[in-house]
């Protein structure tokens, strides 16, 4: 789930329109962009699987997103914007915690519920044929409220149709069928 999450930034932006789209975007990123280096760091490990969707088999990922670590990392996210109100706040670690719900019908039961916990979630769609039809289905989701809201509140989102463009296209390009004549 990539354009899933940004979509569901894009939607809370237009919940929370004075939180900034770009702390937004990266709030729903954020459990991905903390496992990058917790990877090249030895904290958390993926092997490669080609030919077999989504491309790669994520072995132990519990410090980026686990439900505990997911819970903690969004109190942290949305502590670091208090200043710009409770609202905005609450709204920005939500972001964070959003990555969490919206990975959880998509991954196999690989995400824990607290670092080295022997219970894992996970429902698995990235290993059914109709996987991204159910990430198509968030993308719409989200960016149709957030352009329908963008024109009626007429307060942000002044490049809308680029924006949610840019998000559905962002999913097309990782669409099964593009991907196998790589």
């Amino acid at each position: 789930m990539y354009a899933g999450h940004f979509a569901a930034g894009l939607a809370l932006k237009a919940r929370q329109p004075k939180a900034p789209t770009w702390a937004l975007l990266v709030g729903t990123g954020l459990l991905d962009i903390l496992f990058g280096p917790f990877v090249v760091a030895g904290i958390e490990r993926a092997s490669l699987t080609p030919g077999q969707s989504p491309g790669f088999r994520l072995d132990f990922i519990d410090w980026s997103h686990s439900l505990t670590m997911s819970l903690v990392w969004s109190a942290l996210y949305g502590l670091a914007f208090f200043k710009r109100g409770r609202a905005v706040a609450l709204t920005l670690g939500f972001a964070v915690f959003s990555h969490f719900l919206l990975d959880l019908p998509m991954h196999p039961p690989d995400m824990a519920l607290w670092p080295g916990a022997a219970t894992h979630l996970g429902f698995g769609l990235w290993h059914t044929p109709f996987w991204w039809w159910t990430e198509l289905a968030v993308v719409l989701a989200g960016c149709g409220y957030y352009w329908a809201r963008a024109r009626q509140l007429r307060t942000f989102g002044g490049h809308a149709a680029w924006a949610t463009a840019l998000v559905v296209v962002l999913h097309v390009v990782n669409s099964p069928w593009l991907s196998a004549t790589k």
